[in-house]
């Protein structure tokens, strides 16, 4: 199986071979030129920029960002000796993100970051579009925020200032700062009040700020991504970024509810996706689909990728966010793209035969991505709370299981307490029974042979009980095994008779068989009668 590899080094695209050798020749130029320990920098950098033709600002970065490359980020630095695919713009941008660390930083610490970024920065497919230099910098902030919290994303403060910039000498630009959801609902009346006079934003900005016009009322909607799992974790808010545990809160207050893994699953058959089925493609998606492209989603139009009127559904599964502009595009058929259903990835395919891979990684809750921004407190503190719900879990289960051994030992005790008292109450027995009795799995019947016995004289005396239909088979199966009983018990009484009537007849012959040897023995012992003589005489 062939390596995978970015676009920018691609072998079969020369413009690609032209550029990685460019690179590998700058960095071959760069390395030799890094001052030792003890040079002085800045005499080092001056030269280097007048050379270079750069100011010494770009020089002094670049060094900085190769020095850090070479001797504290080893992973990431043999993914760049494979692939060459980093200029000097994206190691800059990692240097600059990994500086808010400080000297502080252990060992362990940077090692566990230079793994992360060099599995970002490692291609995942073939011909993949690699991470622009902005994208590369949030991914690196990111993972410095994980290991101290000190350090924002982007400042969090919420802030009302305004700033007027003069950019040339017909122009100005004026900046107004201030907490998320009231920009935002100030962006959607001007939206509302240039839509409603069909001008542009900015007309409508001026027109309003300047009194001409007022502002058209808008309903304002803020999108929050949030775990369901982790507590007093950072979120992303759309269209400004990660934002801190504060916020969340403040900003979930009255808030609509969306769950994502209700909504990745959801469709309906309207061509117009619900909000659910939006913002979750929009969490997904990040930016428009295009490779490269950074459009944020929320500002781009939701395509069938299997046209609507063909039979496409409209669900998160066949929607995804192209800006207007690259959707024109695939409109007009000049270019296509298809999705692996298994891990989201699309592939653009181009008129001219070649083609580019997206990994869609930049979404908040887009496949791969989804970082929640745990500092090193926060992840303790929830396997901790993680452990002992689980040990909780445990001991409830162990408890429950007691309870309902204790509960049948009880019910197994009562019933053996009835049928002790037998024949204290034959309905009542019977009645107990038949309530007591579960009539599913074992035989119910097994506690007592006389239960039938008890039924019928219940039937003969002219009471009748709701049994359950489910006791018929046992009931069946229990009168024929006490019939067979009975029978065998009468075999054996019959036989135990026969027996004995049998053993007592030969003590009957032994002894009249013995008697009669006695009488003759006595009867030979004995003298013979004298016979008188005289008839007269008697015979004493």
């Amino acid at each position: 199986m062939a390596d995978n590899f970015y676009a920018v080094n691609n072998l079969s695209q020369p413009l690609a071979q032209l550029y990685t050798a460019a690179r590998y020749a700058e960095y071959e130029a760069w390395l030799k030129l890094i001052p030792e320990l003890e040079e002085d920098f800045e005499l080092v950098s001056e030269q280097c920029a007048r050379h270079y033709g750069q100011s010494v600002k770009v020089v002094t970065k670049t060094f900085l960002a190769l020095q850090r490359l070479t001797s504290e980020l080893p992973q990431l630095y043999a993914v760049l000796q494979k692939h060459w695919h980093l200029d000097f713009p994206r190691v800059i941008a990692i240097d600059t993100a990994l500086s808010k660390l400080g000297n502080d930083a252990g060992e362990d610490i940077i090692q566990e970051i230079d793994g992360k970024i060099a599995h970002y920065l490692t291609p995942r497919l073939e011909n993949q579009q690699l991470p622009s230099a902005k994208r590369i910098s949030q991914r690196v902030r990111e993972l410095v925020n994980e290991f101290d919290d000190r350090v924002p994303v982007k400042d969090p403060r919420p802030q009302r200032r305004m700033v007027k910039d003069k950019l040339t000498a017909n122009s100005s630009s004026l900046a107004v700062e201030a907490p998320h959801e009231e920009i935002q609902r100030a962006e959607d009346c001007v939206k509302a009040t240039a839509d409603a006079l069909g001008i542009t934003r900015a007309e409508a900005m001026l027109q309003v700020l300047s009194g001409d016009t007022p502002a058209k009322d808008a309903v304002t909607k803020l999108v929050l991504f949030s775990a369901k799992d982790i507590e007093n974790a950072p979120a992303f808010l759309q269209g400004f970024g990660w934002v801190g545990p504060e916020t969340v809160e403040r900003l979930r207050e009255g808030a609509t509810i969306i769950d994502a893994d209700v909504a990745a699953h959801a469709e309906t058959a309207s061509y117009q996706p619900t909000d659910a089925i939006r913002t979750f493609v929009e969490g997904r998606d990040g930016t428009c689909r295009w490779p490269g492209c950074s459009v944020p989603a929320q500002n781009c139009q939701l395509d069938h990728r299997h046209n609507f009127d063909e039979g496409g559904p409209t669900s998160p599964s066949n929607l995804f966010a192209l800006c207007q502009h690259h959707h024109n595009i695939k409109t007009d058929t000049r270019a296509m793209y298809i999705v692996d259903p298994i891990s989201d990835v699309v592939y653009w395919l181009f008129e001219d035969g070649s083609w580019v891979s997206d990994t869609a990684q930049d979404g908040p809750i887009g496949r791969g991505a989804k970082n929640w921004l745990q500092t090193f407190e926060q992840k303790i503190a929830a396997r901790r709370k993680n452990a002992q719900e689980n040990a909780h879990e445990l001991a409830n289960a162990i408890d429950e299981f007691y309870k309902k051994r204790a509960e049948e030992d009880k019910r197994q005790q009562d019933q053996r307490d009835i049928i002790d008292e037998l024949w204290v109450d034959d309905v009542k027995l019977a009645q107990a029974l038949l309530r007591e009795g579960d009539f599913e799995g074992e035989n119910p019947l097994h506690l007592n042979d006389n239960v039938f016995a008890l039924l019928e004289a219940i039937h003969k005396m002219g009471l009748y009980l709701d049994i359950n239909d489910g006791i018929a088979p046992w009931a069946r199966i229990q009168k024929k095994l006490l019939e067979h009983e009975r029978a065998e018990n009468e075999r054996r009484i019959l036989e135990e008779a026969e027996k004995l009537a049998h053993e007592l007849a030969e003590e009957i012959m032994k002894q009249k068989e013995k008697g009669n040897e006695e009488t003759e023995k006595s009867e030979e012992s004995e003298e013979p009668a004298k016979v008188p003589t005289n008839p007269e005489d008697p015979p004493f």
